[in-house]
């Protein structure tokens, strides 16, 4: 199931990531998701882990405007959710650079099932598979919008 999240906050980190304040809020640039969804029955999902992802982010914190590249995996259910920051690096670019690295790893997938596209960000579906236990989808999200990012562009 693709999914979009404009923003992630500390709770969907499990940790903090920026120190820069108290209100940790980050505005979701890029992602890559490797998703798996186990198909259970109504009882086991509720008790059970139903869905697995790992992820690539880069995400920009809102109050102070640094970026960082994370690494994080999930894994949950409607009765609890688990996850694991791999890593988190911070960018040390400027934001045009970061905007040009991220515009061109995004690039990079070619091979799209389907395109999704509005004026705020667009998503490439890679792949999806299906069996009897479980769906896998892999996509990749990115934000068209960051007034911060996209400045020069916007001023025109």
């Amino acid at each position: 199931m693709v999914t979009v999240n404009k923003y992630l906050y500390e709770d969907d980190f499990g940790q903090k990531i920026c120190l820069c304040s108290e209100k940790q809020e980050y505005k979701v640039l890029f992602r890559e998701v490797n998703e798996t969804e186990l198909k259970t029955n109504d009882v086991d999902s509720v008790t059970k882990a139903s869905i697995y992802k790992m992820e690539k982010l880069v995400v920009m914190c809102t109050e102070c405007k640094k970026i960082y590249f994370v690494s994080m995996s999930f894994e949950g259910s409607f009765k609890s959710q688990y996850v694991t920051l791999e890593s988190v690096e911070l960018f040390d670019g400027e934001a045009l650079e970061a905007r040009n690295l991220i515009n061109r790893i995004y690039s990079e997938y070619e091979d799209a099932m389907v395109d999704i596209a509005t004026d705020d960000y667009v998503i490439k579906v890679l792949s999806k598979s299906e069996d009897d236990e479980k769906t896998n989808t892999r996509y990749v999200y990115l934000n068209r919008e960051d007034s911060i990012l996209y400045s020069d562009l916007q001023s025109e």
